[in-house]
């Protein structure tokens, strides 16, 4: 073998051996230059996440304010209905206490008249039993006088 041909082997062998050391290191390198390439796909998929993360985000504050208004729009319902009942509750509670008055008024009334009726049915048997008194002390003075 010529002086070459040995130094293209002892060459070829460094190389070999070099190549074998820096096969670690170049194959980080080489992702690493990989990874560079495929950034643009990569933000493009990025970019597609986030815009569908956005349009959720949009879609779900869109549900929040409608559920906002429609809760709203309950509330006033609920406010207004509850005012009619307020109201209604009153106008019940009115006619109740006049109804409890016209009660007591005619339980009154019913009490005057039963008063007056017993009154006049113990004057009548006060006068019958009276004036059979007087009859009784008329008649037994009149017979203590006969017999005297």
């Amino acid at each position: 073998m010529s002086k070459t041909a040995r130094a293209a082997v002892v060459t070829l062998c460094a190389f070999l051996l070099l190549l074998q050391s820096v096969s670690t290191a170049e194959a980080g390198f080489v992702d690493r230059v990989k990874n560079i390439y495929q950034l643009p796909e990569q933000m493009d998929e990025i970019q597609k996440k986030y815009d569908a993360a956005k349009l959720q985000l949009e879609l779900q504050n869109e549900k929040l304010s409608e559920s906002i208004r429609q809760s709203k729009e309950t509330e006033e319902k609920l406010v207004a209905q509850n005012q009619q009942l307020q109201a209604q509750k009153d106008e019940l509670q009115q006619r109740l206490q006049a109804m409890e008055q016209q009660a007591r008024d005619k339980e009154a009334r019913t009490r005057k008249l039963t008063m007056l009726a017993v009154t006049a049915a113990l004057l009548v048997v006060g006068y019958f039993v009276t004036g059979r008194f007087i009859r009784w002390m008329v008649w037994r003075r009149a017979r203590e006088n006969l017999r005297s």
